[in-house]
């Protein structure tokens, strides 16, 4: 709920022609020449539709050669097949050979963002962000990882940066309205996801994004269109039955709303937010173990947040602010 990745990011695309950077045992030249050999194997199978080959000779030349081009290009094919615990481990190999590659930390932040792994993103991203500073592209991810792992307090400085290095791009719009909802900055999230509708007017996640930012500042009947046009748009979106929730509540229909929040729930089960809520609605329902059962549930998924949040200050190197509770 606090951010739908694959909705927000860019596809993930490991470029596999990042510099090599070997170790190869001597001699140097008969090392080089066998390298080159097994690299140029792993081609031919590959264009010839052999993957299994391919990747079996790019496992070699990385690990006999240390090849830093060959373990990308594996973590390429993994992902490619699906396999992205696999293409991480190839990608944390090569970062073990050129810890400051740039090719092989971005390789890594964004697949690592991609399988929703957002503290090791985060590692990476940092360390890209000081090399790479007027990369707004960086700053971005930065952001969305940030973001994802509940730290809004430093995912809004990596954000504004970006928007700063790249003004008014729709993407990084919409992501500082989820993280100023976060911040319950309900009127700057307003902003910032209009702006980014007037050049993204079909985006699912901006506009339930919007629609909470109206719900939270009183706007009822505005909101409840919002997320109707972003369920049309998406009937899975999380956020947009949250809202028809929180409306549903504000208006006393409760049984509507336990029906909209636990849709909410069902689309993102990690959704704090969705829990507490519900603990309101089935105690006006007359539901007490239901509503116990509920912040439990709340409680339980805060705790995970700030466990997040303190691997992500680990991971870093920087204190982070624990996240506070939710409305």
């Amino acid at each position: 709920m606090t951010v739908t990745i694959a909705a927000l990011l860019l596809a993930a695309a490991i470029d596999p022609s990042a510099a090599a950077l070997q170790r190869p045992a001597p001699p140097r030249v008969s090392a080089e020449r066998d390298r080159a050999a097994l690299l140029a194997d792993a081609s031919s199978a590959l264009t010839a539709g052999r993957r299994a080959d391919a990747k079996r000779l790019l496992q070699e030349a990385g690990t006999r050669f240390h090849s830093v081009v060959a373990l990308l290009q594996l973590a390429r094919l993994q992902s490619g097949d699906g396999d992205a615990s696999g293409a991480l481990e190839s990608l944390q190999a090569a970062r073990t050979l050129a810890p400051n590659a740039e090719d092989v930390l971005s390789a890594y932040a964004q697949l690592a963002l991609a399988a929703q792994l957002p503290v090791p993103a985060a590692g990476a991203l940092d360390a890209l962000t000081r090399m790479s500073p007027e990369t707004a592209q960086y700053q971005y991810l930065l952001g969305v990882a940030l973001m994802t792992a509940g730290d809004a307090v430093r995912a809004t400085d990596a954000l504004q940066a970006a928007d700063r290095l790249e003004p008014g791009r729709p993407l990084t719009l919409a992501a500082l309205g989820l993280v100023f909802n976060n911040r319950k900055q309900f009127a700057d999230a307003k902003d910032v996801l209009t702006r980014s509708l007037e050049m993204d007017p079909d985006r699912a996640e901006t506009l339930a994004a919007l629609a909470e930012a109206e719900a939270s500042i009183g706007d009822l009947a505005d909101a409840e269109v919002q997320a109707r046009r972003a369920l049309a748009v998406s009937p899975s979106e999380a956020t947009a039955h949250f809202v028809i929730g929180v409306v549903r509540l504000q208006q006393q229909r409760y049984a509507e709303a336990r029906d909209a929040l636990l849709a909410a729930t069902d689309d993102d089960p990690r959704a704090a937010k969705v829990d507490y809520q519900l603990s309101l609605v089935y105690a006006r329902l007359g539901d007490a173990a239901a509503a116990e059962r509920s912040l439990k549930s709340y409680q339980q998924k805060l705790a995970a947040m700030n466990e997040r949040v303190k691997a992500l200050r680990d991971a870093t190197g920087t204190r982070a602010k624990q996240p506070g509770g939710d409305r």
